[in-house]
């Protein structure tokens, strides 16, 4: 069954959320699962199966992605939630993904010439010390590799762990360059959003930049899988 626009917006907004509380998690040595098998879970919770859950010390997060505040969202929380009162070993964390206008935008595929063009431009904007605005751009160049590698002429905006995810699952940048990449999603992330504290590394910026030019070099030597 086809996605529709709504439901792929939803996925793409929660997976972000999901990514930046991984990235959290696991800088702190806690133990993050993305969808938990049945088998992690205790009893008590019942046909209830939380989006992820977080393993830290000796207690355990259940995360709840929702899309907005409606009374019978809510009201779904406050049952939810009830299920794990005398459970002081488990939290419930709810947490709101966003989902707004940038799903109505369409963009176009460019070519690999004209992302090369924007590639020397980052490179320099690098060296001349701008390194949070360099970051920002190569990680829009990753994303344009990944429309360029795909099966139509133009693509939704895709959120940073889905353009890593999809690259890697595609075979166009190996595990190890997938989790080094990973590793920066949460600074771009803070960078974009307004984290005026958050700085990035030029070894940063010239990591994205190597993934470009290499996914780059692949399709004009037709090799589009590693």
């Amino acid at each position: 069954m086809t996605s529709s626009p709504r439901q792929t917006a939803y996925a793409d907004a929660e997976r972000e959320v999901l990514e930046r509380l991984r990235s959290r998690y696991e800088q702190q040595g806690s133990t993050f699962v993305v969808a938990p098998d049945a088998s992690l879970l205790p009893e008590f919770l019942g046909p209830y199966i939380p989006d992820a859950i977080v393993q830290t010390g000796d207690k355990t997060i259940a995360i709840e992605v929702k899309h907005g505040q409606s009374p019978v969202t809510q009201a779904r929380l406050r049952d939810l939630r009830r299920i794990f009162d005398g459970h002081p070993d488990w939290q419930l964390l709810v947490v709101y993904a966003p989902s707004g206008p940038l799903q109505s935008l369409t963009i176009p595929s460019a070519t690999p010439s004209a992302i090369r063009m924007r590639l020397d431009d980052v490179h320099r904007l690098n060296k001349a010390g701008f390194v949070d605005a360099a970051l920002v751009m190569g990680w829009s160049l990753l994303e344009a590799c990944l429309q360029l590698v795909g099966e139509t002429d133009s693509a939704k905006p895709r959120t940073p762990g889905t353009v890593v995810q999809t690259l890697a699952a595609n075979g166009h940048i190996s595990p190890g360059e997938e989790q080094q990449l990973r590793s920066l999603i949460e600074v771009r992330n803070r960078i974009v959003h307004g984290d005026v504290a958050a700085q990035s590394t030029g070894s940063d910026v010239e990591l994205v930049l190597r993934t470009v030019e290499n996914i780059i070099s692949d399709i004009e030597s037709g090799d589009t899988a590693k």
